[in-house]
Parts: C-alpha cells; sequence; structure tokens
C-alpha cells in the first residue's frame, strides 16, 4: 500500500491552524491550591505508638522444621530445574516464544509458592540466601519475558 502525502489535506483545508495562545495565569492555580489547603482541618486523633515490647513481640521467627526443610530445598531445585529447562529452550533457535509460555508460568508460579517461604528462613540460614538468589533469577526472566527482550526482530 502506497501513501501519498498530505497535499489533498492541506488543499481542502481540513487541518486547523493552531489558535493564538492565550497567556496563562500562572499564579491562579496557585492561589485555589493555598485556599484548599486553608480549608483543610488538620486531623486530631491521637496516634499510638507501639511500645518497643509489642514490636519484639510481632516479629516471630518459627524455624522451619526438618520435613519444611526438606520441601524447600525440593521446591528451590524444582525452581531451578524449570530455569534450566528454559535456559534450554531459549537457545534453541526451533522453539518460538510462543512455545515457551507454558513452561515461564510454570516458573511463575513455583516462585510465588517458594516466596511464601522466604520470610519464615532467618537472616543467618544459608538457605534463605540460596532461597532468594534463585527468586531474583526467575522474576528477572519473567519480566525479561514479559518486556519482550527474547524477540528477534
Amino acid at each position: 500500500m502506497k501513501i501519498n502525502g498530505n497535499d489533498e489535506i492541506l488543499k481542502a483545508g481540513y487541518v486547523d491552524k493552531p489558535a493564538a495562545k492565550e497567556p496563562v495565569q500562572k499564579d491562579e492555580f496557585k492561589d485555589i491550591l493555598k485556599a484548599s489547603v486553608e480549608r483543610c482541618t488538620p486531623h486530631t486523633a491521637k496516634i499510638q505508638s507501639p511500645s518497643p515490647m509489642q514490636a519484639l513481640s510481632a516479629i516471630h521467627f518459627q524455624p522451619l522444621s526438618p520435613e519444611n526443610r526438606r520441601i524447600t530445598v525440593d521446591r528451590v531445585d524444582n525452581l531451578l530445574n524449570l530455569l534450566d529447562n528454559y535456559r534450554r529452550l531459549l537457545a534453541d533457535p526451533q522453539v518460538t516464544l510462543r512455545q515457551m509460555e507454558p513452561l515461564l508460568s510454570s516458573i511463575e508460579q513455583e516462585k510465588t509458592q517458594l516466596s511464601s517461604v522466604l520470610d519464615s528462613l532467618e537472616s543467618e540460614d544459608g538457605l534463605k540466601d540460596i532461597v532468594n538468589r534463585t527468586l531474583v533469577t526467575a522474576s528477572l526472566e519473567i519480566v525479561k519475558y514479559n518486556r519482550g527482550d527474547y524477540i528477534t526482530s
């Protein structure tokens, strides 16, 4: 399809000429905003701050049981296997991005399930670092896929 220029439109007079700009009152908005702020009444309710003991008791870590720890390790292993399969599919030029979509949704589901475990791990636990790095890698690959980084021109 060949697209011709705008000559016919310009000749017919369909293009509006820009209207002369009216001078903008810069102070008008500032005055309205100031009047609105002055009309507002300040909030008078007393804000209660928690006592230090309440704050400490709210932070409650329950270490993972050996069974839950094993399940978490299995989930991390499963997510890493999914990411490895995803890497293999990305390297194969015969595989389309549409064919990778089910694998990516599996990665996203596994990432969501595993992220709920992250808060229950203690910060000194080495497993928390492994889970965190795996989740970051999975999140990054999901973002790259959704953003279209792997689309070839």
